[in-house]
């Protein structure tokens, strides 16, 4: 609905206007909307327009690797914290200044050259106001010590660096300064921040300076192991830098500095730097290329089922709630993005809203056959059960052939239809709207059964009282909850496939707790609990002794079955992966790798002269080995890997979403900290590696071929080396 509406008369009668236009229109749900006021231009004078005029581009230079103060997209253009910035001053002021990213030091000899203007993320440097002009600060951090995860050289503030070795980067004035001021220590000078930020993680060095975007910018290399030592108690005022013989360029740019509002400069900080002070381990590892995509998109429109509670609804006044609204807030909050609810009635209009492109994300999708023409699934967050629900009077079923016959109700639209149409051919089912016309028509006698989750039907048996009807079976098809992402969007299907993946076990469960676990209070008919209560105590007594031996059986039974099917999966001595447990899973991440035509690498790691260990040392310390070899490789990899023990003292890395180059700076590191450990045994240990991506239809064992044959390559050229196929 589109509506024009024009007032010529009274501001009065233009604001009740306003007032219904607004209440007329339909707005859709917005969480973490950012606030923006009108644009107010400044005044410049006479002499600083007739300086634009001669200068319509005025170039900063800045670090390319100096994320999130810019962030290069694969198409050219330039995002970032300094980019949004300079962009409300380009539009406050009329003027045009335009970032160009490189390495910090080439910047910096541009500048002083003048084949660019100036410089951003920069800081005043009385050194430098021989050809630059510094702006007033448009963003202060505090500055931080920051050191690998778990302090190792217990480093607790800046007099503990004295005989610490410093990672600082090549031409940043400040950090070098900082760190020349620190007695005692030893300064290693890298090309960037990202090399800093790995000299820390791989031990080559004590510690660097940094400040919040430090953080972001090693959780986005995927290495989010850095920590807070110390706040250094002081601040880095960043400013622009100008050339000194352009005085207007650097009024102008002052000028606009001052009027973008500070609620607007707030917004923009939080777009960039994510509300800092959390865990950096809760962010999503993002590319720029990603990072700049998602903030293009904002705000993600995203369809839901309105219907289908506890797992998700919409309340009379809009809102999202139940577990899987909860699970899509923690997402939302991962990747710092505003989320656009598109209302709907029913689970059909969103899934219609799918198809025609109107909704970026389907908050639980099943994957099946006909949602692949518009859709691409992410990782489950959520595998659940599925159950029949029938009559009181009806008999236990442990399979949809037991009632083969039997008509049965299942959610219109929902993916159920789809596989049990295909499953089951002859099967006969009838679609209903939600849970509760589903149950009433098992009450009603219409069809046998509803099919649904244990959870669904639990939910709306409590809340409207179906006394009368029964969870009947739990079925061996369950449900895998993805989000489903819009078919032409495979950038935003990388992004929330690793924010999928980013979710903690703790988390989901939490938001399952925390819907589930409702408590249902009925007013009771005193008058009828006493004329049964009789009745009911002798069968009570005789149905109690029974009930706790089966219920002590069963419990026995299910552990019994769950430390079977762990045993079957996992190595005793190590606790990863087996050989079964990795053709599986294997298998599944290639099916993943043709359809989405992502990279999928493998890794395999053989312990040097590890016969000698057991020779000399014995088996005990040869076990010794394995354990901490193996638990090395659970440290240093993500969520998603797979680590495998694949006989003897041979290793696999399953590393899904990662291409062959970094696969092997995986490899090189794990390398790297084999050499740095004794693992246990007071004596030095080596690895060599073999790494192969996947190549397109390649079977499992081509694959391990490859990785292998690479392996012995580097045993070939002497050991403790990485090889590639």
């Amino acid at each position: 609905m589109h509506m024009q509406c024009r007032f010529r008369r009274s501001p009065y009668l233009i604001a009740v206007a306003a007032l219904l236009c607004a209440a007329l229109m339909p707005a859709p749900q917005l969480l973490w909307a950012d606030s923006a006021e009108p644009d107010t231009k400044v005044v410049l004078t006479d002499a600083e327009q007739a300086f634009l005029r001669q200068h319509p581009r005025i170039l900063l230079g800045s670090d390319e690797t100096w994320e999130p103060y810019v962030i290069a997209a694969a198409d050219g253009s330039i995002r970032g914290y300094d980019a949004d910035i300079l962009e409300r001053v380009n539009a406050l002021t009329g003027a045009n200044f335009e970032l160009v990213l490189g390495c910090w030091s080439d910047m910096l000899a541009a500048a002083r050259e003048r084949r660019i203007d100036g410089l951003s993320s920069s800081v005043v440097h009385e050194e430098r106001r021989d050809f630059l002009n510094f702006s007033s600060p448009y963003i202060s951090l505090r500055k931080m010590l920051l050191v690998a995860s778990g302090n190792p050289a217990n480093i607790r503030s800046a007099r503990d660096l004295a005989g610490k070795t410093l990672a600082v980067q090549r031409g940043n004035l400040a950090d070098e300064k900082l760190a020349r001021g620190v007695a005692g220590a030893e300064l290693i000078l890298l090309d960037d921040v990202a090399d800093a930020i790995l000299a820390v993680d791989r031990g080559e060095a004590d510690a660097t300076f940094g400040n919040s975007a430090t953080l972001l910018a090693a959780s986005r290399i995927g290495l989010p192991t850095l920590e807070v030592a110390t706040n250094l108690g002081e601040t880095l005022d960043e400013v622009f830098s100008v050339r000194n013989d352009w005085p207007e360029a650097l009024s102008i740019l002052n000028k606009g500095l001052a009027a973008i509002p500070p609620q607007e400069r707030v917004a923009i900080h939080r777009r960039w730097f994510f509300n800092w002070g959390g865990d950096p381990k809760q962010l999503v590892a993002l590319n720029p290329e990603e990072r700049s995509h998602l903030l293009d998109q904002q705000p993600l429109r995203l369809c839901v089922d309105p219907q289908w509670m506890p797992y998700e609804h919409l309340d009379d006044d809009g809102h999202y709630r139940g577990m899987i609204a909860d699970i899509h807030h923690a997402l939302a909050k991962r990747l710092d993005i505003r989320l656009e609810i598109l209302p709907t009635a029913t689970w059909a209009e969103s899934l219609q809203a799918a198809r025609e492109g109107r909704c970026d994300l389907l908050s639980a999708a099943v994957e099946t056959p006909e949602r692949l023409s518009f859709l691409s699934f992410t990782p489950a967050f959520l595998d659940v059960p599925l159950v029949v629900a029938t009559g009181q009077e009806q008999p236990f079923i442990d399979s949809i052939l037991d009632a083969s016959d039997k008509t049965f109700a299942v959610i219109r639209h929902h993916a159920l239809e789809e596989i049990f149409r295909r499953r089951y051919p002859g099967i006969q089912l009838i679609e209903v709207e939600n849970p509760r016309t589903g149950l009433e028509a098992v009450r009603e006698g219409r069809v046998f059964g509803f099919i649904d989750t244990s959870v669904t039907i639990g939910y709306a048996m409590r809340k409207y009282q179906f006394t009368d009807v029964k969870i009947a079976g739990k079925l061996e098809e369950r449900y895998a909850l993805t989000v489903g992402v819009r078919g032409d969007d495979p950038l935003l299907l990388s992004i929330y496939s690793k924010a999928v993946e980013s979710l903690s076990a703790q988390e989901v469960d939490q938001a399952v707790s925390r819907w589930t676990s409702v408590e249902t209070v009925k007013e009771l008919d005193r008058p009828l609990l006493f004329k049964i209560v009789g009745a009911l105590g002798v069968i009570g007594l005789l149905l109690f002794y029974r009930d706790r031996l089966m219920s002590g059986y069963n419990r026995r039974l299910q552990e019994a079955n769950r430390q079977l099917e762990v045993l079957s999966t996992t190595d005793q001595l190590t606790g990863v992966a087996n050989r079964h447990k990795f053709v599986d899973i294997m298998t599944q991440e290639i099916v993943r790798a043709e359809r989405y035509k992502s990279a999928l690498s493998l890794i395999i790691a053989d312990v040097d002269h590890f016969k000698t260990v057991n020779d000399n040392l014995g088996h005990d310390a040869g076990d010794r080995v394995l354990i901490a070899f193996a638990q090395l490789f659970v440290n240093k990899s993500r969520s998603c890997d797979l680590v495998v023990r694949w006989g003897g003292e041979e290793f696999l890395l399953l590393c899904p979403q990662t291409d062959l180059e970094s696969a092997t700076q995986l490899a090189e590191l794990l390398r790297q900290r084999v050499a740095e450990s004794d693992l246990g045994i007071g004596r030095p240990i080596t690895a060599s590696f073999g790494v192969a991506q996947y190549r397109a239809s390649e079977d499992i064992n081509n694959l391990i071929t490859r990785a292998d044959s690479a392996l012995y390559r580097a045993k070939a050229q002497g050991r403790d080396r990485v090889c590639t196929a």
